[in-house]
């Protein structure tokens, strides 16, 4: 499933071409010949998709999270429950936690078993993402206009490649919805599961949020998300981007630069809840030590 938040489905990126090729090898797969018939069609199947997955997912799956931001560099061991997502840092800028350090994580992930209500707000947070995920997923296909360029070769095989502009009959739901009348970009999916392999895209032109009062989004910001088929988990987002500039409430400056990278996917039991994941947790900080 995508992480991230929202925004990430909400700000698209800039186009990246990558080699196309006239006759790919699976140009007989459904995906690619939607492509060539309806290509709006192709990203509607690949939408559902994606929110198929999101609501049968279960949560049940670990893996490393690498999270790069303007203010910090934290890698992190994340499981996800049904009870929500517990993470146990596990280095800082790249570097491997002190003893001092992997001490106080211990003590905080005891704390967290004990009171599992101390993460209540970042659970709440985590439910707004992926409601808003979720929201972005069902407008994209009304939202933008699509063309089929070629397809282009990747590690996990030959995707069809779309290009997307905002569609001028598209009217915002709300608000937060207006950003995407001012993304232009590209959009890669497998056209054999029609899963959505890579979105990228750019900002050309200032968004305004609430008539351009509550802030804006100014032209040139970007971002790209990535998906890969893992052997264990399916589809799960790999690599997250985001560059923004704007103002927000007309004079506080926005500035957003993220990157996120995801790896070692994992199961986990279904009937995992919270104190299970933190429990599993603590005994990696034991396995390092004995």
């Amino acid at each position: 499933m995508l992480l991230g938040c929202g925004l990430a489905w909400a700000v698209l990126a800039p186009c990246s071409a990558g080699a196309a090729t006239p006759t790919p090898a699976n140009a007989d797969s459904p995906g690619w010949k939607l492509a060539q018939t309806s290509p709006t069609e192709l990203m509607r199947q690949a939408s559902r998709n994606e929110l198929a997955d999101a609501l049968a997912h279960g949560r049940s799956l670990r893996y490393r999270l690498r999270k790069i931001s303007t203010k910090s560099d934290t890698t992190k061991e994340v499981v996800e429950t049904r009870n929500g997502a517990v993470a146990r840092l596990i280095a800082v800028g790249g570097r491997p936690l002190s003893a001092a350090q992997q001490r106080q994580e211990m003590e905080r992930l005891r704390n967290l078993a004990a009171d599992p209500a101390i993460e209540a707000h970042r659970r709440r947070g985590e439910t707004r993402d992926s409601d808003r995920v979720e929201k972005f997923l069902r407008l994209m296909p009304n939202a933008f206009l699509y063309r089929a360029v070629g397809s282009v070769e990747t590690p996990q095989g030959t995707m069809v490649r779309l290009t997307f502009t905002p569609n001028p009959k598209f009217s915002p739901p709300d608000f937060e919805s207006r950003i995407l009348t001012g993304i232009r970009g590209e959009v890669w999916i497998d056209p054999e599961q029609m899963r959505i392999a890579k979105i990228q895209g750019r900002i050309f032109t200032s968004v305004g949020f609430g008539w351009g009062i509550l802030g804006k989004l100014y032209p040139g910001g970007t971002m790209l998300l990535e998906q890969t088929k893992t052997s264990e988990c399916g589809w799960q987002m790999t690599r997250l981007q985001l560059h923004l500039d704007g103002k927000a409430l007309l004079f506080k400056s926005i500035h957003i630069a993220l990157e996120e990278t995801a790896a070692d996917y994992k199961p986990v039991p279904r009937e995992w809840g919270y104190r299970e994941a933190v429990q599993w947790l603590l005994d990696k900080f034991v396995e390092r030590e004995t």
